[in-house]
């Protein structure tokens, strides 16, 4: 990378952090004290990063498997929602910092460089940087992204995709081995974030192979790009088989529980023109009307953004180089609509093109969210949206620059485009200033959501003790994941993404466990002593509760000695010799 690049990526890169800092205010005062999430699946992803660093660091085996949850025999994390990425790239940061700061800088991380991707995309395809940039504001401060901080630091990780697709292009119009081993690369570092965002890339990739056969057959019949796709898919599959093989294995030879019904967590059709509760505006005038839509705000803010849909028609009406991305954006939208259309949160019988990927791709039954692919719709639009702008810019400040007869035949991507180096005026920068504040304006979503949580002193008493114990911790949920991280001791249970069957039948079939962690009638005062030994022979040294619900069944059935009652929990030892 020359020095010009080098100072490129800089100026941009901190243009993205200053706007992050902006907009997710007020987190920059909140770094040390607070998690940039809500009370929920964050929680879940701060255990997966304290988990990765403990597997790699300490335990050096890999972290697809646990016994420190679904105690006693543990619990396979192949389809944990685990985000290695993050994970690894925590670990330095874990040994520095405490947990807050660390989990903050991995969702700021995530911002600045999905826009940072895009902005690279985007200059590729237009050559123009003031532009580029506009596309970068959409993509990483559209509401989709700002509703999934609010705890899937998977989904947070939009950063890849960008990167992906910028050398699926490379690869189809310059060749080069170089580009396709980067594309595999980065689609690797795309799965190692989110497996829907896999699968929204791989069917971003046949929609582009069908798009090339349809628009440019001759083109791409005679260009390497199809050895090179293969060349690339090649390398990811090598690599990541280590990983895939035994999923699949998992997939057909366990029962898993906790997949998503598709027509609940379906995209409102309301929900693109109307914003959510995430969004400033949506809280202040719209609760009347997204507070109907199914599923909750983090999975529903798909506001598309009045400008923002504005630059992306004119970009379609005006530029026949954006046909490609106009005609993605809308497979993925209708994908998003889910299997049935819902509007105003009520479902009408019309069954949508989802419903055949549901029914007859198993991959997708397994995810359930159609609403996700919305991140595909607005990654299309910050292009369409880049487009757009440069258009504007040629038609209201004429002789600033040559369009270079934008409307060429290379219809996906004007790459002679890239070596003009677009002269940019003060009125110009104005402009693209203006249109950039107006997107934030439009897609505000402040104050952003942090949470502080006050860990009770009894769960650091455990971690100074050195012997190795389980604990039941209820209620069961993502916040004593994180209290997990703190004591470090194997818990019964535990709130993973996808867990197998056979850990869930023995929550439900353990005395005393069945009781406080799945809602089943106590056992037979005849069965008592036997189900306390139970709990002794499994090495369960400590009950911890967070309210009186289990009270009277602690102390006046199972007669538990209380320990502790203070800072709002209440911890019981188990009757009977801890076994060393």
């Amino acid at each position: 990378m020359n020095q010009k690049k080098i100072k490129e990526f800089a100026f941009v890169f901190g243009g993205y952090t200053l706007l992050t800092l902006i907009l997710t205010y007020p987190v920059i005062f909140r770094l040390s004290t607070h998690f940039m999430c809500d009370g929920g699946d964050g929680f879940q992803n701060v255990w997966n990063m304290w988990w990765i660093k403990k597997t790699l660091t300490e335990l050096f085996t890999h972290p697809y498997h646990t016994d420190y949850l679904h105690h006693p025999e543990g619990t396979t994390l192949l389809f944990q929602t685990l985000n290695p990425f993050n994970g690894l790239i925590s670990i330095p940061l874990q040994f520095i910092f405490k947990m807050e700061v660390v989990y903050n800088l991995i969702v700021l991380f995530s911002f600045v460089m999905s826009g940072v991707g895009m902005y690279f995309l985007v200059r590729y395809l237009t050559g123009h940087r003031p532009a580029a940039f506009i596309s970068g504001i959409i993509y990483t401060f559209c509401p989709y992204h700002f509703a999934h901080g609010l705890g899937h630091l998977q989904l947070i990780a939009m950063e890849w995709i960008p990167f992906y697709v910028l050398y699926l292009l490379k690869m189809y119009h310059e060749g080069e081995l170089r580009n396709a081993v980067l594309t595999g690369v980065f689609l690797i570092l795309t799965t190692l974030c989110s497996w829907y965002y896999l699968i929204y890339c791989l069917l971003l990739t046949v929609i582009f192979v069908a798009y090339l056969l349809i628009a440019h057959r001759k083109e791409l019949i005679e260009s390497d790009f199809l050895k090179h796709l293969g060349i690339a898919l090649l390398l990811f599959f090598v690599c990541m088989s280590p990983l895939l093989g035994p999923m699949a294995y998992a997939k057909l030879t366990m029962a898993f529980e906790g997949q998503h019904n598709p027509e609940t967590w379906s995209a409102d059709l309301t929900s693109f023109v109307i914003p959510s509760g995430i969004s400033t505006w949506g809280r202040m005038w719209f609760e009347g009307i997204w507070s109907e839509w199914s599923g909750n705000t983090a999975e529903n803010s798909n506001y598309l953004g009045y400008i923002v849909l504005a630059l992306s028609i004119f970009a379609i009406v005006r530029i026949p180089g954006s046909r490609f991305w106009a005609i993605a954006g809308a497979i993925f939208w209708i994908f998003a609509l889910g299997p049935y259309l819902r509007v105003m949160g009520k479902q009408i019988q019309i069954p949508l093109p989802y419903l055949l990927l549901h029914n007859y791709v198993p991959l997708f039954s397994f995810t359930g969210v159609p609403e996700r692919f919305d991140v595909m719709l607005k990654f299309c639009m910050s292009i369409l949206a880049g487009y757009a702008v440069l258009e504007l810019i040629q038609i209201y400040f004429p002789g600033i620059n040559d369009w270079l007869n934008y409307q060429h035949d290379a219809e996906v991507n004007p790459a002679q485009a890239v070596e003009k180096n677009w002269q940019v005026s003060g009125i110009e920068l104005v402009f693209v200033a203006v249109v950039g504040l107006l997107i934030c304006v439009e897609y505000l979503a402040l104050p952003y959501t942090t949470t502080q949580v006050n860990v009770p002193q009894f769960y650091r008493q455990m971690a100074n003790e050195s012997d190795k114990y389980a604990v039941i911790d209820v209620p069961s949920n993502a916040l004593t994941l994180y209290y997990a991280t703190i004591h470090q001791k194997p818990i019964v249970g535990g709130y993973i993404s996808r867990p197998p069957r056979k850990a869930l039948d023995f929550l439900d079939e353990t005395p005393i466990i069945s009781t406080l962690m799945r809602g089943k009638p106590a056992p037979p005062s005849d069965q008592i002593n036997d189900a306390l030994l139970q709990l002794t022979e499994y090495n369960i040294r400590y009950i911890i509760t967070h309210n009186d619900r289990h009270r009277a069944f602690l102390e006046e059935v199972l007669s538990l000695p209380k320990v502790y009652d203070a800072e709002g929990i209440k911890v019981y030892r188990c009757v009977g010799p801890v076994q060393q």
